[in-house]
């Protein structure tokens, strides 16, 4: 089968992009991921300057396991939110699926998963996160208030804290722990990442 719009992995970008694309063209979407599930595990951030640099995504109503607040969410679940909207919308998903390029326009899927054998493909996107946002990130995800050495963090409508730092600091009532990127700044928020995809998008698609 031929698909115009192949990702071999389903991540918090690829799953950007893919709706970018899907809210921009008729396009045909293949997401592989090699986990049983998108979202679980993840190592995304879930921290966002606005709940208005959502609505570029239109994917209201948002369920309540997002536990959603003015500027943070569960990451997990908004990946997986993003897989249901896309398919909802059209998009074809697959997981436990590993693909193998075997010519510029086709490769083989293998592995326990709905799709499988040869298929065609008209943009493959591979996507690697620029070296400048590739530095590594510790999340805690924890119940206490985060300690001062804590700067960059949010409360999520649970009263759960998301916390991120440079450095693998001890928090009391840890959780969840992750391993993410970001920049020498700051990690990978969702503002971030969908902008990532729109240079992305901006540089190697034309959807106008």
């Amino acid at each position: 089968m031929n698909y115009d719009h192949v990702f071999p992995k389903a991540d918090i970008i690829s799953l950007i992009l893919a709706r970018f694309i899907q809210l921009r063209t008729s396009d045909s979407i293949l997401l592989l991921h090699p986990d049983a599930e998108i979202g679980m595990p993840t190592t995304s951030c879930g921290i966002f300057s606005s709940k208005d640099i959502l609505n570029q995504l239109n994917l209201e109503p948002f369920p309540n396991s997002l536990n959603i607040s003015s500027n943070s969410l569960r990451s997990e679940w908004f990946e997986k939110h993003l897989a249901i909207i896309l398919a909802n919308n059209g998009a074809y998903i697959s997981t436990r699926a590993t693909f193998n390029q075997t010519s510029p326009t086709s490769g083989k899927i293998t592995g326990s998963t709905s799709i499988s054998g040869e298929i065609t493909f008209n943009y493959l996107h591979n996507i690697s996160i620029p070296e400048s946002y590739s530095h590594s990130w510790y999340c805690k995800i924890h119940m206490n208030n985060p300690p001062p050495e804590i700067t960059f963090f949010s409360k999520r409508s649970d009263n759960s804290f998301e916390s991120w730092s440079k450095n693998d600091i001890i928090i009391p009532n840890t959780f969840e722990t992750r391993i993410g990127m970001g920049s020498s700044q700051s990690p990978n928020t969702i503002d971030i990442n969908m902008e990532l995809a729109q240079e992305y998008l901006d540089h190697h698609l034309n959807t106008n």
